[in-house]
């Protein structure tokens, strides 16, 4: 984490001497799990910030006031810190714009190509990273305003950590984030020995690429939110490369009213048929294109095929408990 600059402390300095004023806005940084960033502003100008002392680089982001609005009227924002290594929280309540008032356009806020609220409902904003800034300048910014937004003296991060949950109306989303203490309570150790490998297909340990294995398709008729009837570049879904099958793989959607949602596969016939585990938020249209990814069952055998066996994270030799006592 950087330090705050010199500029920032001189005006909090000024401050305290009363010889100068202070007035502060906050701005919020969702980083997506996928890798998409949300930005707003809870101030009526853009803001460009300047480096903070967070996690998070935003120095030079501009971040918008025109979008999603921050629900201050039922003063829904709040937040707890305390000392020691209990986890903080802090919840925030969002409300994307029904439509936009100049040009009429419905639900102009959107995550990926989908209404916010609809994507927030669909798992989008899941274990997204979370970060609030306060922008502090040293005068009301003046009109018109400078491209790409007024400029702070200076930000200070007040709070970073990852979104828990999401609760929506037909209006609004609340956000619950606790901070990064939370990881503190994963179990350790982290591995142990199982006949079944602990990586999860193209992940770091595994090592494979997921784009030597992608298999492009669209959707034909008969596709429901929960099926999905494929229709590859020659008569149908061609068999993918390692496994040689789709079950347990992933499909992510490249168009449509589907666009960057993911679902994995519960089951593939062998043919151009994909049941989903999970239905997806929209029902796909004929044409909407797609990648589909091949499964991985966790066993030596899955991976020998995969030619990857040197990176297998399972022990599937070492005898179980039972049998090693005896």
């Amino acid at each position: 984490m950087a330090s705050i600059s010199p500029a920032l402390i001189t005006l909090f300095n000024n401050v305290v001497a009363k010889t100068s004023q202070l007035f502060v806005w906050r701005i919020y940084t969702i980083t997506l799990s996928g890798g998409g960033i949300l930005r707003f502003a809870d101030s009526d100008f853009d803001i460009k910030a300047a480096a903070s002392t967070g996690p998070l680089n935003i120095a030079g982001q501009t971040y918008p006031s025109s979008s999603v609005r921050i629900d201050a009227k039922q003063s829904k924002t709040q937040a707890h810190w305390k000392i020691g290594l209990d986890t903080d929280q802090y919840v925030l309540a969002l409300m994307p714009r029904p439509f936009d008032p100049v040009t009429g356009a419905q639900f102009p806020d959107k995550i990926g190509g989908v209404a916010w609220l609809q994507a927030a409902q669909a798992g989008a904003l899941d274990a997204a990273d979370f970060q609030v800034d306060e922008a502090y300048f040293d005068a009301l910014p003046t009109w018109p305003m400078p491209a790409g937004g007024a400029s702070p003296v200076g930000c200070r991060t007040i709070f970073a950590g990852v979104i828990a949950e999401v609760d929506t109306t037909n209006a609004l989303a609340v956000l619950t984030v606790n901070d990064y203490r939370s990881l503190l309570s994963y179990s350790m150790p982290r591995h142990f020995y199982q006949a079944q490998c602990r990586h999860t297909l193209f992940d770091v340990g595994c090592q494979l690429d997921a784009a030597n294995f992608a298999v492009p398709g669209s959707v034909a008729a008969g596709s429901t939110a929960s099926t999905i009837i494929g229709a590859g570049p020659g008569a149908g879904l061609a068999r993918p490369a390692g496994s040689g099958t789709y079950t347990l793989g992933r499909i992510v959607f490249t168009s449509g009213s589907n666009n960057t949602f993911q679902r994995t596969i519960r089951n593939w016939d062998g043919g151009n048929t994909l049941s989903l585990l999970n239905p997806l938020p929209f029902t796909p249209q004929v044409g909407d294109t797609f990648t589909v990814y091949p499964g991985c069952d966790k066993t030596l055998t899955a991976c020998q095929a995969f030619n990857n066996s040197i990176n297998y994270g399972g022990q599937p030799f070492v005898p179980p408990p039972e049998v090693a006592a005896s």
